[in-house]
């Protein structure tokens, strides 16, 4: 369905208000630590600020656009997501404030904790899940696809892994140690109660704010490669330096656009399949922990050529995703938020 003419136009604010407002802050806070720090930006505390703007960006378009999806439940949660948002970067760029737990500050994972369980006991409420549903922060339907997805997703990661080692595409600087490998992803799961707030930072942002209005505006299909492509943009400053591809940013930078189309395909799937940005948020901790546990398997060595089977293997999960009749329901669908009047 392609909305009315006064609705887009709203729509039409609504995104670039969002763009602006997150691009001009991640960029010109990345550029002023790049001039300050050059490549080092990349080991700085300061690169812990970026992944909260998206969704901050989203929730100020909210309240000044008067979002209908600012009921009383979601202002609630999103009030403690900012919360949680700002006591995690204090803590993480100074000191902890209560000390630690573990290697997790104390006062971070109480209040990241409590953030989570607000939002669990809103959802076990009928009327909180319908209040938090146009915000996309109720947990959905089709339960399933939170285990389904999430465990293809893993294997694929895994497998993507084990090709890379047995085509003899890398020079690991470390040792593959199974144990340590499952044991550190393990971990990574069962403290998402904790780390959530930073992957919530950029899933909110990417995965509601912005992909409904361009879902709305563009279409589904074209709309999704919007998505990944402005997600992929938004970390150009920090690519040209050298994340993820220090020996070859500039190439570097083209593959890691088409790894956010990817991506974004199969987190949108997960998002539409089950109306919730939880998965995303889910989706997107799992990456960040395989990526982050495999990297040094495949750090000395060209990683451009040593990322290509996991490129692979997702571009191939994300073209059997694309077919879905999902995206084709979503046309016309009614999960997409309708602007207010001004």
């Amino acid at each position: 369905m392609i909305a009315a003419k006064p609705e887009k136009k709203q729509l039409t604010r609504e995104l670039f208000a969002f763009l602006a407002i997150t691009f001009a802050a991640t960029y010109l806070l990345e550029i002023f630590v790049i001039m300050q720090e050059g490549s080092g930006i990349l080991s700085s505390k300061w690169v812990l600020i970026p992944m909260y703007i998206p969704a901050v960006g989203a929730i100020l378009c909210m309240v000044g656009f008067k979002s209908k999806a600012l009921t009383r439940e979601s202002k609630q949660f999103l009030a403690m997501f900012l919360l949680a948002s700002a006591v995690t970067l204090v803590e993480g760029l100074y000191r902890p404030l209560l000390g630690t737990i573990g290697p997790l500050p104390l006062l971070t994972a109480i209040i990241s904790v409590a953030a989570f369980l607000l939002v669990l006991l809103q959802n076990l409420r009928a009327s909180g899940r319908r209040s938090l549903s146009d915000a996309k922060l109720s947990f959905g339907h089709n339960y399933r696809y939170y285990l389904i997805i999430p465990v293809i997703f893993s294997v694929l990661f895994i497998l993507a892994y084990f090709m890379i080692h047995m085509l003899g595409l890398s020079l690991p600087t470390m040792e593959y140690s199974p144990g340590s490998f499952f044991v550190f992803i393990g971990m990574s799961v069962l403290t998402f109660v904790i780390t959530w707030p930073k992957y919530f930072g950029e899933e909110y942002g990417w995965r509601f704010y912005l992909q409904d209005r361009v879902f709305a505006l563009f279409g589904v299909y074209p709309g999704v490669v919007i998505v990944g492509i402005v997600w992929g943009l938004w970390h150009l400053p920090l690519m040209l330096v050298g994340l993820n591809f220090p020996d070859t940013p500039l190439a570097g930078n083209i593959m890691y656009i088409g790894w956010t189309i990817i991506l974004g395909i199969i987190f949108s799937y997960a998002v539409l399949k089950t109306r919730s940005i939880w998965i995303a948020v889910l989706l997107h901790a799992l990456t960040d922990a395989f990526i982050g546990t495999g990297s040094g398997l495949i750090a000395n060595s060209n990683i451009l050529i040593a990322f290509l089977p996991i490129l692979l293997l997702m571009g191939i999960f994300a073209a059997v995703l694309i077919r879905s009749r999902v995206w084709k329901d979503e046309t016309g669908s009614e999960s997409i938020e309708k602007p207010s009047s001004l």
